[in-house]
Formats: structure tokens, C-alpha cells, sequence
């Protein structure tokens, strides 16, 4: 947390320094080219701005799996889906001036518990490596759920009639979730109820990327004066995700913890509408997709048990997509 802090702090700094470079007269290294182009949105654009609004996520997920380190070798022996359909709330803050934007932007969880249960599968029988033995569905709430996104991006001569703009950031994503009242079925038939608290599981991601901005503007004003006028903007990356996980068995006996440290990568797009509504005031919709897909160690600790060991083959995978609405006040 301090690490996030701190960063965001800096970059929030960056973005009252460049504010107040560009307030001075600073000239951008293509002062005879005009990047902005005619729209309504480049005369109300430039400055300050700040945002706020919703995001629902839709039918989203994170999961992890590891392998059996001791013959059979069944790989995956353990599985474990949690699901992402919560509601969160978000704040953003950046300066856009011609040739560049700085933007951060900072993500919360609204609501907690979610409507899809977290699925447990483990394929236990050695005589049968193939065969998923034991499979568990349990209630799941996010305790905590962050999401925190620092951009710069760039003008480029490519402005008519679509504008690209090169995008570089960091992202960090933290999940926290306890699994509860859960209910478990065996193949052989036993089955058991799982009640209370069964499992507490953090996860945290961060990414470096890197992409670009299509970007479109569309004065729909110039058919009726009822319409607003729009931007339109596609936006993808790609990015190098380090992820940590860490798992704590509650109905297990001891203290049982299992920790993944993985590497990996994320594919990323967004779509959102931009629309005026008066001269300084703008609201948006987006949609977004993130696919992660990340592999490293799994590592077992037990103390009472005298048990700590450690082993690779771990896969950690997440999907989330997501609708948000966003109000933009600028100056």
C-alpha cells in the first residue's frame, strides 16, 4: 500500500507540474501541427478535469490451479474459481493538453457479496489422475477490492479522421475475498455441508503496458441541435503482469497457506462514448475487457505441521470485463 500510495502521489504531482508548464506558454514539440483538430471536444478539452462514476462487473472471475509435485502427478490437483461481479465505485484526475494527457484513476468496491458461487475442484484419486474426485460450491464475498490506473498518453501525426495516440501505465489490481457457507460432493458419492467461513484468499496484480488510443469525434450538433456531440475511443494494450496470491484454508487443521508468485501477461481493450452535455461538464460510457495469464510457483506451509515446501507448475487466470458510467467535470 505505501508502494501505492507513493507512486500515485508522484504522478498526481507530474500532473500539476505539466498543468502549470502548459499554463506558462510551453510549446510542444510539434508547434506547427495542430493535433486537436476542430471538434467541440478540443476547445472544452484541454486543462484540468475530474471524473467520477460506476463500474458493474459482468460475468468475471479469478482462478488459480496447481499440479501434484509427487507421482501421479495429476496436473491440475487443485482448482479454485472466484467470482468478480461486484459493483465498484471510481474517481479519476489527469491534465489533457494538445499533444499530451496524464491521467489516475482509482477504483472501490461498492458491494460485497456475489451473486455466482466460488467452485472448489480437486482430482484427489491417485488410481484415477484424470478424474475430478471432490468439487465444492461456496458463497463468496469481496471484502476489498482495489483497482488503481496511472496512463500517459501521446499525440502522433495521425489525426484525420481518427487520431492515434500511443498510451503507456501501470495498473494494480487487489482482490480480497472469504468463501462461506459452502456445500461439497464427492464422487463416491458422500457429501457434506461446508458452514461458516472456509476460505480467505488475497490476490494482488500489477501490470506495465503499453498500446494505443483510436480516437474519433463525431458533431452529431451539425444534424440536430438536440444531439451531442461524441467521442469515440478504442483503446489496447498489452501488458507484463507479476501477480501474488495467498491462500488460507480455515476448515483445514493446522494453519494451512498456500502462496503463488507468478509472471505472466494481460491482453486489454475498452470502448467508451464521450458526450457533452454543457460547455464544461461530459459523461461516458465504457466497456472493458482484461484477460491475465500468469504461471510460477505454488508454495505449501503448514508450521504445526512442520510443513513448508515449494514447487512450480502454478497457473493463476483471470477474466473481467465491465460496463462503467463516468461524469467528467473539466476547467
Amino acid at each position: 500500500m505505501r508502494r501505492i500510495v507513493a507512486v500515485a502521489g508522484s504522478v498526481i504531482l507530474f500532473i500539476f507540474a505539466l498543468a502549470q508548464r502548459e499554463a506558462k506558454g510551453f510549446e510542444g514539440p510539434w508547434p506547427s501541427l495542430d493535433f486537436s483538430g476542430h471538434s467541440v471536444f478540443s476547445e472544452v478539452h484541454h486543462g484540468h478535469y475530474y471524473s467520477i462514476g460506476a463500474r458493474k462487473y459482468l460475468n468475471s472471475f479469478t482462478s488459480y490451479q496447481f499440479p501434484n509435485p509427487f507421482p501421479p502427478g495429476q496436473d491440475p490437483l487443485s482448482r479454485l474459481e472466484f467470482p468478480i461481479d461486484q459493483w465498484f465505485a471510481g474517481i479519476q484526475t489527469g491534465y489533457a493538453a494538445s499533444y499530451w494527457t496524464v491521467e489516475a484513476q482509482g477504483w472501490i468496491n461498492l458491494t460485497r457479496d456475489a451473486r455466482s458461487r466460488m467452485q472448489d475442484s480437486d482430482w484427489a484419486d491417485d488410481a484415477a489422475p484424470d478424474q475430478k474426485s471432490i468439487f465444492s460450491e461456496s458463497r463468496c464475498r469481496m471484502n476489498r477490492g482495489y483497482l488503481l490506473d496511472l496512463r500517459v498518453e501521446l499525440a502522433v501525426a495521425l489525426t484525420a479522421p481518427i487520431q492515434l495516440r500511443p498510451v503507456l501505465g501501470w495498473r494494480c489490481e487487489s482482490f480480497w475475498f472469504t468463501t462461506h457457507d459452502g456445500y461439497q460432493e464427492e464422487l463416491d458419492g458422500r457429501s457434506l455441508d461446508l458452514p461458516g467461513d472456509g476460505i480467505d484468499f488475497r490476490q494482488v496484480f500489477y501490470h506495465y503496458y503499453f498500446g494505443g488510443i483510436f480516437r474519433t469525434d463525431l458533431n452529431a450538433g451539425r444534424f440536430s441541435p438536440f444531439l451531442p456531440s461524441v467521442r469515440l475511443d478504442l483503446q489496447l494494450d498489452y501488458g507484463l503482469v507479476t501477480a501474488a496470491n495467498e491462500d488460507l484454508h480455515l476448515l483445514r487443521t493446522g494453519d494451512r497457506v498456500t502462496k503463488e508468485n507468478t509472471r505472466g501477461h494481460c491482453w486489454h481493450v475498452s470502448a467508451n462514448a464521450g458526450f457533452i452535455l454543457r460547455n464544461s461538464i461530459k459523461a461516458r460510457i465504457e466497456a472493458d475487457f482484461k484477460r491475465l495469464l500468469t504461471n510460477g510457483s505454488h508454495r505449501l506451509i503448514n508450521y504445526p505441521f512442520e510443513i513448508d515446501f515449494s514447487f512450480d507448475g502454478a497457473h493463476v487466470w483471470s477474466d473481467q470485463a465491465s460496463i462503467s458510467a463516468v461524469g467528467e467535470f473539466s476547467f
